[in-house]
């Protein structure tokens, strides 16, 4: 039995991937941000512990380490699945862009708020990112971060921001790895999954979308193996099922490392 934190667990591949991990037997602790699905959550899995919190801030994210400290003595896998995609640039009340913040930031600051907790456990870090971080939806690629318009001031487009903002996960999950080779670190695209990602899109647009997309349910299977198998490759870059190369621009090390300081300066040190 694993103990696994999974962030964005209320709807979508996030929720069945729950549903999946808590049927075979794994200490679960779910987090979310609506309120209500995290209730309903909590009453149809009633062995595993509901915490409701914005992780889009960073009093959100020091809210969920702080009770999942209190919580376990170890964390074995921690899956960082939140993500949202908006037609509108938003900000969050920390006064950053909402992708980088759920996305790259989120992330960052779970992990470095687990990582005692981690190093007692297996150390797993499983990151859900998207093949859009070679190219956009909607345009053409290849994608490149801008390390001085990472909050999307200057230059934001819907499909364009989250595809950079996936890249900044990727470039976050390697440094990562170079950086606490204790760990096992690995990013995950699940495939193309029918979410409710774009509920804030007009219908139309979305049903387009979403028309041939692959059900929940198969979009967390990948998940739920990466968070369970005894063999997860260090460091990678799993289509799905299988580890396979990410883009050129995700090996950067230049800009990794760039992107780690300029994030320490936004949400402080790692750890």
């Amino acid at each position: 039995m694993k103990t696994i934190v999974l962030i964005g667990a209320t709807s979508g591949l996030g929720r069945q991937a729950a549903l999946q991990l808590a049927a075979a037997g794994h200490r679960m602790v779910l987090v979310g941000r609506d309120r209500q699905r995290s209730d309903r959550l909590a009453a149809e899995v009633p062995s595993a512990t509901v915490i409701s919190a914005d992780v889009s801030t960073a009093a959100g994210v020091d809210a969920v380490t702080q009770q999942v400290t209190a919580l376990v003595d170890r964390v074995d896998v921690l899956v960082n699945n939140a993500g949202v995609m908006t037609p509108t640039r938003q900000i969050t009340a920390d006064g950053i862009e909402l992708n980088l913040a759920v996305h790259h930031l989120a992330p960052y600051s779970m992990t470095s708020g687990l990582l005692t907790l981690l190093q007692r456990g297996e150390g797993r870090v499983i990151n859900v990112n998207s093949e859009g971080h070679r190219a956009p939806m909607r345009g053409s690629g290849p994608i490149v971060l801008d390390l001085a318009d990472l909050n999307a001031e200057h230059d934001f487009d819907p499909f364009l921001t989250y595809s950079r903002t996936k890249l900044a996960n990727l470039l976050f999950c390697y440094e990562l790895q170079r950086r606490h080779p204790e760990l096992t670190v690995a990013a995950l695209h699940p495939g193309m999954v029918r979410t409710n990602l774009g509920r804030r899109f007009p219908r139309l647009q979305v049903a387009l979308l979403t028309a041939f997309l692959l059900p929940a349910r198969e979009g967390a299977r990948p998940v739920v193996r990466l968070a369970t198998d005894a063999e997860v490759v260090a460091g990678g870059y799993y289509n799905r099922f299988t580890c396979t190369p990410s883009s050129a621009a995700s090996y950067d090390i230049v800009t990794a490392r760039g992107l780690w300081e300029a994030t320490a300066g936004l949400r402080g040190p790692f750890a």
